[in-house]
């Protein structure tokens, strides 16, 4: 899986404002609408202007995941952990330089070894800067790629995409730094692990005892949309699937690493599911909800509220030093985001 952020500058001071989109001469959204439409009609998902991303399966042999950021989230784009970045500008005016040189040097100390792509907005009118003005303008290296961005021509947006996932799918590729004067991230070889020989089993049996939470499950009425929001949206990485062909419900176990364990779905591609139990009541027994930790909870939460993804209680401080948020994922389940340390009480 391959995930990529696009963001923008074109507004004043980087200031959003409650102007429709479609009335800017540049814009996230256009160009969103563009890359949705590169995906064929019957596998497109939802809609970039209320899924806020986009999943490419035509490009390479894995799916790629375009996602959208507001303009207020751009700042903290690094904070994405994407393989790849598209910073759109209006090439006719670069508004707030410094905001745009901030944001890339938080990018570029986040992640050294991402790509990025300036995507240079109504570069084909008169009045637009070169690319090297672009450059000269933003202090950006001579390496990093400018490719002009027309909202009229979608070529454009699929030149650039395109090369972007060559660039990002390629191992062997190195990405050239963002400024000019900062040398190109040096990738160390892995180090190598020495091979211990097997601890000899003791005489005696192991006493019994439990190690921790293994994994969490719950059952999903459709695994490619869940796929979608749990691989695609949050970004867990599939371990694996195990098939069941001689069960006649075309029961499926999907295994994904969520950083801290594992999360466990169950899907059935021949029987249909029973609707989700959850109600809003915690004295319900069962299952209520998981939680997954996170750095920059409010910055996650403004990114899966502005995809689209329905929240039960918005970003809150809960006791001790932690800060909490609740959201649901498409069947209805409930999943908690955690930062910082609960206060605990003894009794």
């Amino acid at each position: 899986m391959l995930k990529i952020a696009v963001f923008g500058f074109y507004r004043p001071d980087h200031v959003h404002t409650a102007a429709d989109d479609y009335d800017l001469p540049v814009s996230t959204r256009r160009f969103m609408r563009t890359v949705w439409e590169m995906e064929p009609p019957a596998t497109r998902i939802g809609a970039p202007e209320t899924s806020g991303f986009v999943k490419l399966t035509g490009l390479t042999t894995q799916p790629v995941y375009v996602q959208a950021l507001s303009d207020r989230l751009a700042p903290g784009a690094g904070l994405c952990n994407c393989s790849g970045y598209v910073a759109i500008i209006d090439a006719v005016k670069i508004l707030a330089p410094k905001t745009i040189q901030n944001t890339l040097r938080r990018l570029y100390e986040l992640h050294p070894e991402a790509y990025l792509i300036v995507a240079a907005g109504r570069q084909n009118e008169p009045d637009a800067l070169s690319s090297d003005e672009i450059r000269e303008v933003l202090g950006l290296s001579s390496a990093l790629p400018i490719y002009p961005y027309v909202p009229t021509e979608p070529k454009t947006v699929h030149r650039l995409i395109r090369r972007l996932v060559r660039y990002i799918d390629n191992p062997v590729r190195y990405p050239p730094p963002i400024f000019a004067g900062d040398a190109p991230p040096v990738r160390l070889p892995s180090p190598t692990v020495p091979v211990e020989k097997p601890a000899a089993e003791p005489a005696d049996r192991p006493v019994p005892r439990f190690h921790g939470l293994d994994h969490v499950t719950i059952t999903v009425s459709d695994l490619e949309r869940a796929l979608d929001f749990y691989q695609g949206l949050l970004g867990f990485r599939v371990l694996g699937h195990l098939d069941f062909p001689n069960d006649e419900r075309g029961f499926t176990l999907t295994h994904l690493d969520t950083g801290r364990g594992v999360l466990e779905l169950f899907s059935f591609t021949q029987a249909e599911t029973e609707p989700p139990g959850w109600k809003g009541d915690d004295r319900q027994v069962g299952l209520r909800h998981f939680a997954l930790r996170v750095t920059g909870l409010d910055a996650i939460a403004d990114q899966l509220a502005g995809a689209g993804v329905p929240f039960t209680v918005g970003p809150v401080n809960s006791t001790g030093s932690a800060r909490i948020a609740f959201f649901t994922d498409p069947d209805g389940t409930l999943i908690e985001l955690i930062e910082g340390e609960l206060g605990f009480s003894r009794r």
